[in-house]
């Protein structure tokens, strides 16, 4: 009786490192590197997210899915080959650690990877104001514009169209005020404002002009109520003055003597 001895290959587990960050626009598409060796030939791929290796992705006995949990159903593709996973339409909680285990006939590597999702920028708002200097538009109208973002820590820029446009940038050293100065014969102009975070930039542009009939007359004082009652007040008590001295000058002895005789006929029995 002859004596078998099988060999099994043992299964050599390589513990991998942290994969080099990823980071994509939300909304946007990303493909997540598996790290593996380009010399081998998976036989199994798993991806998971959560300390407790919640599966998304997986490639066994031939058979891949890439819909097992709703998260993420619809958004995920897989390279067998690579064991790279692809994420489309990417949201705000896709941002995470992901881990993924691949498995060769002879090795096991586990790697990980950190995806970030960024968020772009929006649009700037413009808001502009018509004035003219003086009291005469023929010279022409200044403009005055504001930039705004929904987003913070920005640095705005502006752009002018045409160039020979007269303009008076920061002048008060915000970069979000603009002033420009449109003459009769030059009564037109496309400003721009451009919004940067780091490498990105996000921009509105508005058309300006200089129409007489729209700028609005400047405000004219008006006395409040109570000061009117006041002035109204103020007036007859003078009013009233005056009468009383002029009367007591004219008519003050006819008064007297008209008093006295009254006074007499009320204490007479």
């Amino acid at each position: 009786m002859r004596l078998r001895i099988l060999l099994i290959p043992l299964l050599q587990v390589v513990v991998g490192d942290t994969l080099p960050e990823v980071s994509e626009y939300f909304g946007g598409t990303v493909t997540l590197p598996s790290g593996v060796n380009p010399s081998w030939t998976l036989t199994k791929i798993e991806w998971s997210i959560f300390s407790n290796n919640t599966y998304i992705a997986s490639y066994r006995n031939n058979v891949s899915k890439v819909n097992r949990i709703p998260q993420y159903k619809g958004r995920l593709s897989m390279n067998i080959s690579s064991g790279d996973l692809t994420i489309h339409n990417l949201t705000q909680n896709d941002a995470r650690e992901y881990t993924v285990e691949l498995s060769t006939e002879e090795e096991k590597v586990l790697n990980k990877i950190k995806l970030t999702v960024k968020k772009r920028l929006q649009k700037p708002n413009i808001h502009t104001q018509v004035w003219v200097p003086g009291t005469s538009t023929k010279g022409g109208c200044w403009v005055e514009a504001h930039c705004s973002s929904p987003d913070k820590d920005v640095d705005f820029s502006w752009k002018t169209k045409p160039v020979s446009v007269t303009t008076l940038r920061n002048p008060d050293g915000t970069p979000a005020l603009l002033l420009v100065f449109l003459n009769t014969t030059q009564n037109y102009a496309e400003i721009t404002c451009i919004s940067s975070c780091k490498t990105e930039n996000s921009l509105s542009a508005v058309n300006i002009t200089c129409e007489d009939d729209k700028i609005p007359p400047a405000p004219q004082p008006q006395l409040q109520h109570r000061s009117r009652q006041s002035v109204f007040f103020v007036t007859g008590v003078s009013v009233g003055i005056v009468a009383t001295i002029i009367i007591t000058i004219l008519f003050g002895e006819n008064i007297k003597k008209a008093w006295e005789t009254l006074k007499g006929n009320l204490c007479t029995p």
